[in-house]
């Protein structure tokens, strides 16, 4: 596989506000939809070798893989580019250590080694991330079993990393409790930045020009087989244009994460394999002085493990763990949720934090692949976070459950080994375009010491159509700025107006219809959730 070597932030030049910026950006959106029409007729009027459906880490990844190898490829997602799960994580790229518990040997060498390989094959996206493990003085695992563990999880990761050291003082204990913790041990990880939706992007935008084509909030609403011919016939609805269309492709990958069951019911679709869901909540505060690396703690409740993640001007605190039932509810934070975290946190350190504290609601859901006969009551702590990529007997259909960032590529590469039995790519292999090629430009917004992409540029060369896409994906502003990049006091609104005006948005609709939305939004999943806390 050819490395995506994009640089999050690359050539990072920052651009002052350019004059007559409401005409400029008028130009954009133009410019915008007119490239989409072209597309959209493409879309409609070409066959393909492959659609994936499912716009996440893995289907962007599998995207990546199977255009690189001359395959026609439709990419499809009814929302943004990793809108979903891909967006949620806490950004580290681990080994399993998670299944040392479950004697799992063979997932944890697996991962250690996807882990081992992004990093030498992308070293602008996936780093070195130090890891602290601190222990309690009073309760909790003991350090021998601890150590031991990480001991042995440096061998099973064929000791390409750091030795695992115990260490008593380290910089993070001027905002810990000065009687809650002894001593600590330091191992290596790995971590995406600037943000795991950017790394998703790039996966896709290095694929601008070639066999493939990404059409991001256009979703499959039906189809079917068509034998006949031999293909598949999809239905798909374009929300950027208002329009429905169908597209002809010979084989389909189920990528759709938490909704591949779904897409599997809608065409028919049987598998021995199914998901079940597990919700995490992160909370961010403003960044502790001293907080330089990832800090694991036990929680109370499960002893499960916790993690505090220097990311940016915040640190994130998570994840909740807790069987989602109600798919779509379950990606909205609860009161209880950050109660639950802040009382956790508030253990932890020597100045309690509260709501006001709260910079960011981090809230994703996990899909964990299970046997279809599984019990969903069980605690999704002891099901494993391996892919499956299953194959239909009858028909050119893949499906892929459960999976994380750590092993993308090597799903995207069992992926293009299963189509090759049923697919031969019928386009030329071309070198991918990484977006070095396209190096942003950069502007800065409000209460950020550093620059983020330009909303011109995002709109026009990262197929950037809609506020939230730019304000929580194309960057980290609605993370790292309070109340979403609103301001406490909605004092950035004058700037979020400005940049809402480049994007012609989903389902139509002018800026300001946009941008209250957005104010709608954020009142209803930020604002009222604190005050209820």
């Amino acid at each position: 596989m050819t490395v995506v070597t994009a640089s999050p932030v690359p050539g990072a030049q920052s651009m002052a506000t350019p004059p007559g910026r409401v005409a400029d950006a008028s130009a954009v959106r133009e410019r915008s939809l007119r490239q989409r029409r072209q597309a959209w007729t493409r879309a409609t009027m070409e066959p393909f070798d492959v659609a994936v459906v499912g716009a996440g880490i893995n289907g962007a990844a599998a995207y990546h893989e199977l255009c690189e190898r001359g395959y026609r490829v439709l990419l499809l997602d009814r929302s943004d580019f990793g809108s979903g799960t891909s967006q949620a994580s806490g950004m580290m790229i681990w080994g399993g250590i998670l299944y040392l518990a479950q004697f799992d040997v063979r997932v944890v060498q697996d991962f250690c080694l996807s882990r081992d390989q992004m990093m030498q094959e992308m070293p602008s996206w996936v780093r070195l991330d130090p890891n602290r493990y601190v222990f309690r003085t009073r309760h909790g695992r003991g350090p021998l079993t601890v150590g031991a563990g990480l001991f042995a999880y440096w061998l099973l990761g064929g000791r390409r990393r750091a030795r695992p050291r115990f260490e008593k003082e380290f910089p993070e204990r001027s905002f810990l409790l000065s009687d809650g913790f002894g001593v600590s041990i330091l191992y290596e990880e790995a971590a995406v930045r600037p943000s795991d939706a950017r790394f998703v992007a790039a996966w896709i935008l290095s694929h601008d020009e070639g066999p493939g084509m990404a059409l991001n909030h256009c979703g499959v609403v039906g189809g079917s087989w068509d034998r006949a011919a031999g293909n598949w016939v999809l239905e798909v609805d374009d929300r950027i244009l208002g329009r429905q269309g169908t597209v002809r492709t010979a084989s389909v990958i189920n990528a759709a994460s938490c909704w591949t069951d779904e897409v599997n019911r809608q065409f028919g679709i049987m598998t021995p394999w199914k998901h079940v869901f597990s919700k995490g909540v992160f909370v961010g505060f403003r960044r502790y002085e001293g907080h330089h690396t990832v800090i694991t703690f036990e929680n109370r409740r499960d002893g499960d493990c916790m993690a505090l993640i220097p990311w940016g001007p915040i640190s994130l605190w998570g994840a909740t763990e807790t069987l989602a039932t109600d798919l779509e509810a379950s990606y909205r934070p609860e009161p209880a949720d950050v109660r639950f975290l802040l009382d956790e946190w508030n253990r932890q350190v020597s100045r309690p934090v509260g709501p006001a504290d709260i910079m960011a609601l981090r809230t994703g859901v996990r899909p964990l692949a299970v046997r279809r006969n599984y019990d969903p009551q069980r605690l999704t702590l002891s099901i494993s976070r391996r892919s499956i990529v299953h194959p239909d007997r009858e028909r050119p259909w893949i499906s892929l459950f459960g999976g994380k960032i750590t092993g993308c590529d090597a799903v995207a590469r069992s992926v293009a080994a299963h189509l090759a039995h049923v697919c031969a790519p019928s386009g030329r292999r071309i070198a991918p375009v990484t977006i070095e090629d396209h190096p942003p430009r950069n502007e800065f917004f409000p209460g950020l010491a550093e620059p983020v992409v330009a909303a011109r540029h995002a709109a026009e060369l990262e197929m950037c159509w809609t506020l939230d896409d730019y304000l929580r994906r194309r960057t980290n502003v609605s993370q790292w700025v309070a109340r979403r990049g609103l301001g406490s006091r909605d004092e950035n609104l004058p700037r979020i107006r400005e940049l809402a005006a480049f994007f012609p948005g989903a389902d139509g609709g002018s800026a300001s219809a946009a941008v209250k939305r957005y104010r709608e939004h954020v009142g209803r999943e930020h604002d009222a959730v604190l005050a209820a806390v």
